[in-house]
């Protein structure tokens, strides 16, 4: 799900129902659940989302599965 390197964490999810919204959506959704003070590029595709986050304080890669896990939009999740 998530890889840290040089202080940031990269997530990727995955759309695993076809009837979930497709990636743009699901992005906005999921940036909308993120705290506010992470700093986060994206890349999106209709299967495929790819965050790149900062987080403040360290614990990137735990900080980052547990929120994911808990908020990921409906349908999605980390590759299997």
């Amino acid at each position: 799900m998530s890889s840290s390197q040089e202080g940031t964490t990269q997530i990727v999810l995955v759309r695993q129902q076809a009837a979930a919204a497709p990636g743009a959506i699901a992005a906005v959704r999921l940036l909308g659940v993120l705290p506010p003070d992470w700093a986060c590029t994206w890349d999106v595709a209709d299967d495929l989302i790819t965050l790149r986050v900062r987080i403040p304080g360290g614990g990137g890669g735990k900080a980052a599965a547990s929120v994911v896990a808990d908020r990921a939009p409906a349908g999605w999740s980390a590759p299997r």
